[in-house]
């Protein structure tokens, strides 16, 4: 088999669920930190803004939105390529699955959940140290100088939430997708391999092209950099972020002979 032509062929059905989810992790950043501008439309002296309670709902109702639709479409698509169904047996499953998308959400995804929404505190507590001395150094003050502030947090905070959306499609997507495919796969027959096909990108982690044709059993995991995964980024198994963000490799199945 022609794994880097498979490879492009897997990787071009994930971009579309990348460019789909872009836009609705950019407002999710946004209303993530409304309650930010809302503090700051209250206050007479830019040094009293502090960073408050996020809205940090707004990237859970993300990440579901991406896992509902991507692991769903995929683990649907897996069985529907090994096997004839119902419109009844798929009806179940589904139910059967959102179920299990959500729990993989609650237990694995959520660390990663829970750091995005304490690198955006972070972000933006760095952002008040520096724009508000910066502003005060100008000599404006009052209420030119809450404007200003607000501006300036709103022009910092489109760059940043561009760039976390672009690695955050990236990873999730394909984790989600991954998930997805397992899922489905397992749902069919077990009596089958996997296969790691490497990304050979440019930035292909050296450990993630030398497993390019690795094989296991489905309920097996790959070993990748002395870290278990049982798909390219899975997080199950305690994976570590250097082993998975960003990771654009893919996984295809075999029925054992």
């Amino acid at each position: 088999m022609d794994r880097r032509r498979l490879w492009r062929q897997l990787d071009r059905q994930k971009a579309a669920y990348r460019r789909n989810i872009k836009p609705v992790f950019m407002r999710a950043f946004d209303k993530q930190i409304k309650p930010l501008y809302e503090t700051i439309e209250h206050i007479s002296d830019i040094r009293d803004v502090e960073v408050p309670l996020l809205d940090d709902l707004a990237i859970f109702d993300a990440y579901r939105k991406l896992y509902m639709s991507t692991a769903l479409d995929y683990a649907i698509r897996a069985r529907k390529e090994t096997r004839k169904m119902t419109k009844g047996e798929d009806e179940i499953y589904e139910d059967i699955l959102a179920e299990k998308i959500m729990a993989y959400l609650g237990t694995e995804v959520g660390a990663t959940i829970t750091a995005v929404g304490n690198t955006s505190k972070a972000l933006l507590q760095k952002l008040l140290r520096d724009l508000v001395p910066q502003i005060l150094d100008e000599g404006i003050g009052g209420g030119q100088a809450v404007t200003m502030l607000r501006d300036r947090i709103e022009s910092k905070w489109h760059e940043m939430k561009y760039y976390r959306t672009e690695r955050i499609a990236r990873t999730e997507v394909g984790r989600a997708s991954g998930f997805g495919s397992w899922e489905g796969m397992k749902s069919v027959s077990e009596n089958q391999t996997k296969v790691w096909i490497s990304a050979f990108a440019a930035d292909s982690r050296d450990s993630h092209t030398a497993a390019d044709g690795q094989k296991v059993d489905i309920q097996e995991p790959f070993i990748v950099n002395d870290e278990r995964l049982m798909f390219p980024l899975d997080v199950s198994m305690e994976a570590t972020a250097g082993n998975t963000i960003n990771c654009l490799c893919d996984v295809y199945y075999e029925v054992k002979k």
